[in-house]
């Protein structure tokens, strides 16, 4: 599985738009999550989503950086928590 970090999500936005966004554009996804204040429920503007074929996330980030989102343009980049784990 290839995890991805989104950022500048809209505030608005519940897992299943994001991840009907994503599979729109022909990428398989696992899971999606984005991240929520666990007191008010509202969101930071960032989440995760983890794709299903690992050999994609390159070309995943190409396609999806940049693009607009419920007005926003949503950043997207590869999961940095995965990279800190390996070089422990």
């Amino acid at each position: 599985m290839s995890s991805l970090f989104l950022s500048n999500v809209p505030y608005n936005c519940e897992e299943a738009e994001l991840l009907h966004w994503i599979e729109m554009r022909g990428f398989a996804v696992d899971s999606v999550r984005i991240v929520r204040d666990m007191v008010a429920g509202v969101s930071p503007g960032f989440g995760y989503v983890a794709l299903r074929d690992n050999d994609l996330d390159a070309q995943a980030i190409k396609e999806l950086n940049g693009q607009s989102l419920k007005g926003r343009v949503v950043e997207v980049k590869k999961d940095w928590r995965k990279s800190a784990k390996r070089m422990q």
